[in-house]
């Protein structure tokens, strides 16, 4: 699987805020820098999976066990190798002082600079070590630990994971097929101009686009890529994670836009295949959504009911994976799911969102909605009436809707982005507030 759901174990209350180095890599990262620091990172860093019952033979379940003990050997493997490196470098810059008669400041004798201990290649050689058995749940258990370590303030052990993360990305980048590599590349941009300049590139036969190096992938193949992963991410019964399922889907609707089936308008005209729901069905819980937002015909008050809505569905669903994780030893339980097409007495009455005046709030399950569905939905719709003649009005209208959800993805995306960027901000202003870091 390309995209798959965990939830980590519980780490240990009121752990202490870890020091962090100003030392920075080339993706802005921090690592633990002292050896008290280290050890204590070391130590956070031990977030162990309870046991599994023996009698357990969820295969889902031991791939995710699996990833989560990969991830811990990982970062031991790398702490661990930091330290050693820096403790030889110490031991090194003393015997060099005390060869040459003291340090530049008492002796008077200047000493050659070092490099210092290059931490990303510390962590590359260990992610390179263990790529080969690195699978769809290996990133969504960097994931699952990096809200274990943002929840608890350490952002020692928070930075590290992010490092290791982008090294694991860098390392698969190159195995990936084209298509895919672009998709990643695309949805990690935060420029609109960028990704469609990507995206021209890819298309015309690869080479240098937006300061990156593009691989040959027809628009088409990009598309079907991005729409495979986004089905996967929403086929879980929790979404993995709701952060990339809108990169991801802006990537896809971008694709769209620029597709050979794109009408006049830009949208795209020909009916989705999705793996969640039959070309001539419509998923029920977001056929309902779209008559309801259909019958909003303030522009400005039917997006915000959109977007209210997306949040809600996000909020909950959250929460309930948080809940399902917390109830099964830290562990969520995957599995395929058909949730919109759940029989009538299965949807909980009142659990719907309300139109405009109140609306239909026993007409569907708000957990039901998905973006990419509802996207995907609005096309199809789209497609049978312009192929059956239908009215110019409602045909307008669901034109409306989909750039309006493509709206809401994208200031989602932007709003999510401006706060990782408002964190980052935080965290350096507090580890440069905090001068003790540098000392211990």
């Amino acid at each position: 699987m390309l995209a798959a759901a965990i939830t980590a174990p519980a780490a240990a209350a009121a752990t202490p805020r870890a020091p962090v180095s100003r030392a920075r890599s080339r993706a802005g990262v921090e690592f633990p820098a002292t050896a008290a620091n280290r050890r204590s990172a070391l130590r956070r860093a031990r977030i162990a999976p309870p046991p599994r019952a023996s009698t357990e033979k969820d295969e889902v379940k031991d791939s995710v066990e699996r990833a989560a003990d990969l991830l811990d050997k990982i970062i031991n493997e790398t702490v661990q190798g930091i330290f050693i490196e820096e403790a030889v470098e110490e031991v090194s810059d003393a015997q060099a002082a005390s060869a040459d008669g003291g340090d530049a400041p008492n002796g008077g004798t200047k000493m050659t600079e070092r490099p210092g201990v290059n931490k990303e290649v510390v962590l590359k050689n260990v992610v390179l070590k263990y790529l080969p058995e690195l699978d769809g749940s290996f990133l969504a258990a960097v994931g699952a630990y990096v809200q274990v370590a943002e929840s608890s303030g350490d952002f020692a052990l928070l930075s590290l994971l992010a490092a290791i993360r982008e090294e694991v990305l860098a390392a698969v980048s190159g195995e990936m097929r084209p298509d895919v590599q672009v998709v990643q590349l695309v949805s990690r941009l935060k420029s609109p101009e960028d990704r469609l300049e990507v995206l021209r590139a890819a298309h015309r036969g690869g080479g240098k686009a937006a300061g990156y190096d593009v691989p040959n992938a027809p628009i088409e193949s990009v598309e079907n890529a991005a729409a495979r992963v986004v089905d996967e991410l929403e086929m879980n019964e929790n979404v993995p994670s709701w952060q990339l399922l809108y990169q991801l889907l802006l990537t896809r609707e971008t694709t769209r836009q620029l597709h050979p089936n794109a009408d006049e308008l830009g949208v795209y005209s020909k009916t989705v295949t999705s793996g969640s729901f039959s070309p001539s069905e419509i998923p029920r819980a977001e056929a309902n959504l779209i008559k309801e937002l259909s019958v909003i015909n303030d522009a400005f008050k039917r997006r915000a009911h959109l977007s209210a809505i997306l949040d809600e569905c996000r909020g909950l669903d959250e929460e309930a994976a948080s809940s399902a994780g917390r109830a099964n030893g830290g562990k969520v339980k995957l599995k395929r799911t058909a949730r919109g097409f759940s029989p009538p007495g299965l949807v909980e009455p009142g659990a719907g969102g309300g139109g405009e005046g109140g609306g239909t709030l026993n007409v569907f399950d708000i957990r039901d909605i998905r973006p990419g569905r509802l996207i995907d939905s609005v096309l199809n719709m789209r497609v049978a009436l312009m192929r059956d003649d239908g009215d110019e009005r409602v045909i307008g209208r669901l034109t409306e809707l989909y750039f309006e959800c493509c709206d809401v993805v994208l200031e989602t995306c932007d709003r999510e982005n401006a706060q990782l960027e408002e964190r980052a901000a935080k965290e350096m202003a507090d580890a440069d507030d905090n001068p003790s870091t540098q000392s211990r």
